[in-house]
């Protein structure tokens, strides 16, 4: 009994050292097993600078396949993974732009803000846990955004899941916490110019 009770500890201890010695890119592949190609989350975004928070907005966004949709504050944002239309509910303005295909920004393009190739970013593992991760990404080129850092969390089903997600623009801050939402039968909203014909429509096509 003593010595099933000793290798039983011992699996266990192994279990977690391996969990916890997994790579950066290992937490990155088994969070995009996790999400797949649709998934909506809900956002709390904090913007802020080296002294602190300076504005809170809460927000949902949604991605399906290439397309998806973004709600925050006032602005909502639909995109057929081509164009992008960002509208403004309390100016009762949209504006209608094609979709920048190599942003990682969440709020620019949610379907690419936790895809990271190596070629693109040098990626470390700042931190780990059997549960947690804490990853940090430098872009290899000049996108705008000096770093990203990535927390990660792993659920009682073992399935990885982004906690927040932080970029740094040069001193100025956007920090993103988020929260999966598990109704993946909800219908992805899309554009509609009827339902905004009263709105001051700006197309740069």
């Amino acid at each position: 009994m003593c010595n099933k009770i000793f290798l039983s500890l011992l699996a266990t201890i192994f279990s977690v050292a391996t969990l916890s010695a997994q790579t950066a890119e290992e937490w990155l592949g088994s969070l995009n097993k996790t999400l797949g190609s649709r998934y909506t989350m809900n956002a709390v975004v904090q913007i802020g600078d080296a002294e602190g928070v300076v504005d809170e907005l809460n927000g949902l966004f949604m991605v399906d396949g290439d397309s998806y949709y973004l709600s925050l504050g006032v602005m909502e944002v639909y995109s057929d993974g081509k164009l992008r239309y960002e509208v403004n509910n309390e100016r009762k303005e949209a504006t209608i732009d094609r979709v920048d295909l190599t942003s990682h920004d969440l709020l620019t393009n949610p379907t690419k803000a936790f895809t990271f190739a190596p070629d693109e970013f040098q990626i470390t593992l700042q931190s780990a846990s059997a549960d947690t991760a804490s990853l940090g990404l430098v872009p290899r080129e000049d996108i705008g955004i000096a770093n990203i850092e990535l927390q990660l969390k792993r659920d009682m089903n073992g399935r990885v899941l982004p906690e927040s997600i932080t970029y740094n623009y040069d001193g100025d801050v956007v920090k993103i916490n988020l929260s999966i939402v598990k109704n993946k039968d909800a219908t992805l909203p899309r554009w509609d110019d009827d339902a905004y014909r009263a709105y001051d429509v700006v197309s740069f096509l």
